[in-house]
């Protein structure tokens, strides 16, 4: 019988399988789509993200966390859950319908009424959805998941392309997400062996959502704060700056999202194993952070060293202006991971009220850099994001050390050695990339091994880390190279 240590290292390897090559596969289709729809085009697609974003959200209404937390969850449990999707997606999807037309008129875009209707069948297709997943993330089991998804992103991609070549711009990106979505849906589906019977419980409806609407609350109030950016810039400015604002945003995403993702999904459960012993959720919570803040430091600087030649060879010059954005906006992804994985701290422990303050402070403080894009432009926007993200990192430090004996300066003391040696890492790739006479492609090509090489160096003779040693003992195993 497995251990929770390798519950927990299976289910973080498929875990990152799932999210990196997932990503993998939709950046190189991102990439392609982005050669054939315009930058306005994209931009379209993120001025209504927020809407179905909330709506999905509202859907769940919490209850997944909820499901992930209990002990023992039963079949009433399972179906109450699922019914209750069902009833609340359907009703979600009916206000978008109904209010379509205000959007797009609000947003002086008539596209948008029909796209805001199509686009809100994502809460119909998820409201299936979500029981299956739980089922999967409570028995840690993400290598299913990651089939599942790495399927679902080969049938949309296809489908996405397809459809862009043949002329269906702004609607090729729609269908990229809701076929995804459906894939998913079908196959969760498929491989799962739980199906819903007819039956329903008002008392488990009222436990579940007593500790659910907590979650809820955090999950909205973490939605308007992720999508308020851009919503923002399509009101104030236009959709060639949400383009571009989207397109650099969704690069660092492939970074800082699917780390932090990764982490709640697999940090969750363990940590909710280990809830009343806090001496080892500290010890398991460290691990966690070093690794974290060692993968998201070095991708996310590495990134932004080398944005421009990356994004010409990637997507084209005419995406170049995106760049500028990209090396302000993946300074403020470096911490969402780990801001991501505190909250797992306080849900594992059942105190969801204590994830649903940080996140009213996290939205309140998303106010400022909204505020400096009234007044001022969207660059100065971007760097009081930067500012609000170090903010929000330190305040969910400062309540982990309450929640679990693992002070603030020991969390800032564990992560700095890794931005350090990133941040030199990422001057120096920035700075060869001056350097080089070339294409674009070459010009990328010396940056990544001058970073590759930077940072094996550092870590290999300067820094010893655990963490690093474990990253590489891994990929070399993978690779069947022996030291």
């Amino acid at each position: 019988m497995s251990t929770l240590k390798e519950k927990t290292a299976k289910g973080l390897g498929w875990g990152f399988v799932d999210n990196f090559l997932g990503a993998g596969i939709t950046a190189v289709v991102s990439i392609i789509l982005a050669r054939i729809v315009s930058p306005e085009e994209f931009g379209l697609i993120g001025m209504i993200a927020i809407f179905t974003a909330l709506g999905n959200t509202l859907m769940d209404s919490g209850f997944s966390g909820a499901l992930i937390r209990k002990q023992e969850v039963t079949e009433k449990d399972l179906c109450t859950v699922f019914y209750t999707n069902l009833i609340i997606g359907a009703a979600i999807y009916a206000i978008l319908y109904f209010t379509a037309p205000l959007i797009a008129s609000y947003l002086n875009e008539e596209i948008l009424l029909p796209l805001v209707r199509v686009m809100g069948l994502s809460v119909i297709i998820l409201s299936f959805t979500q029981v299956q997943k739980v089922n999967f993330i409570r028995k840690i089991d993400f290598r299913t998941q990651a089939i599942i998804s790495l399927a679902a992103s080969l049938a949309s991609g296809a489908i996405s392309i397809w459809m862009a070549l043949k002329g269906w711009g702004v609607w090729s990106l729609a269908a990229q997400q809701l076929t995804k979505q459906g894939t998913t849906s079908i196959l969760l589906w498929v491989f799962s062996k739980w199906k819903p019977s007819l039956t329903f419980s008002f008392s488990s409806f009222g436990e579940m959502f007593s500790f659910g609407s907590k979650l809820l609350a955090c999950s909205l109030i973490s939605v308007i704060w992720n999508e308020i950016y851009s919503f923002a810039i399509g009101k104030l400015y236009n959709p060639l700056s949400v383009g571009y604002f989207a397109r650099a945003e969704k690069f660092k995403s492939m970074v800082t999202s699917n780390i932090g993702q990764v982490v709640q999904r697999v940090g969750y459960p363990v940590m909710s194993t280990i809830q009343d012993d806090p001496v080892r959720q500290v010890r398991v919570y460290r691990k966690i952070v070093r690794l974290t803040i060692l993968l998201t430091g070095t991708l996310v600087m590495g990134l932004l060293g080398c944005a421009d030649a990356m994004i010409e060879v990637l997507i084209g010059t005419k995406w170049l202006p995106a760049g500028e954005y990209l090396r302000i906006l993946g300074l403020s992804g470096i911490f969402l991971p780990l801001i991501l994985g505190s909250v797992n701290v306080f849900n594992a422990n059942g105190k969801s009220s204590v994830t649903l303050t940080l996140e009213i402070i996290k939205t309140l403080l998303a106010a400022i850099p909204v505020t400096l894009g009234i007044i001022y432009n969207i660059k100065v926007m971007l760097w009081g994001m930067v500012g609000v993200s170090v903010v929000s990192y330190m305040v969910h430090a400062a309540f982990v050390s309450k929640e679990i004996p693992y002070t603030l300066w020991m969390q800032v003391k564990d992560i700095a050695p890794y931005i350090i040696i990133a941040s030199i890492m990422g001057l120096i790739v920035n700075y060869v990339g001056s350097l080089v006479q070339g294409s674009a492609l070459l010009v990328l090509a010396v940056q990544l091994a001058t970073g590759f090489a930077i940072t094996v160096a550092s870590y290999e003779f300067v820094y010893k880390s655990e963490e690093y040693r474990d990253v590489r003992d891994q990929a070399l195993k993978v690779l069947r190279i022996k030291r």
